[in-house]
């Protein structure tokens, strides 16, 4: 179409980087919406090694914690997907990803959780919401649901669901945790 209308495809890149570019502010926007600022629940679960890990000693760290279960489907295909926003955000030392395993109805939660981190090679930190109190202190209604904890320890986005974009999500937390890292205002028509 561009080559048609212009008779060339001189200067497609520069009008292909400005539609992108438009599309980005655009979904900054819409998220700047739905920015909150409310804080977060204290927690502290055991990960998979039987370690302490508690959201107190990760202050000054912008905090990603996914709800999930290894029997949900939309959690399951949201996880390539928060693998690459992972290798992309943590290596910084900023952003901590924490995944965390609730409403299991398995025997073995732990060995459950495990098997299937191993089974599908996923380098997450997993930790276990054997009882379900953290999940409940969330006010979490359905899984999968991701958090975005600004280095104050106050919560600044959540995310219900898996829409199967995989690229998506990846851009979706990414501006979430500038956002967030920015420290940007709630907006007025956000409570």
């Amino acid at each position: 179409m561009y080559v048609n209308e212009k008779k060339s495809d001189a200067g497609y890149t520069e009008y292909l980087a400005k539609l992108e570019m438009a599309a980005k502010e655009k979904k900054r926007e819409e998220l700047a919406k739905t920015m909150i600022n409310e804080e977060s629940p204290k927690f502290s679960l055991k990960d998979l090694d039987g370690n302490d890990v508690s959201l107190a000693g990760l202050k000054g760290k912008i905090v990603i914690v996914d709800f999930w279960a290894t029997w949900c489907g939309p959690c399951i295909e949201s996880m390539p997907a928060m693998k690459r926003a992972q290798e992309k955000l943590q290596a910084s030392g900023d952003v901590k990803f924490l995944f965390v395993d609730t409403w299991e109805s398995a025997e073995n939660k732990k060995q459950n959780a495990a098997d299937f981190m191993t089974k599908n090679k996923y380098p997450f930190h997993v930790l276990l919401d054997d009882d379900s109190k953290v999940v409940a202190d969330f006010k979490v209604n359905g899984i999968p649901t991701k958090f975005v904890i600004d280095k104050n320890g106050n919560i600044r986005f959540k995310s219900v669901g898996f829409g199967g974009n995989d690229d998506g999500l990846v851009d979706e937390i990414t501006m979430m945790v500038e956002m967030a890292s920015a420290d940007m205002p709630v907006s007025k028509n956000v409570k």
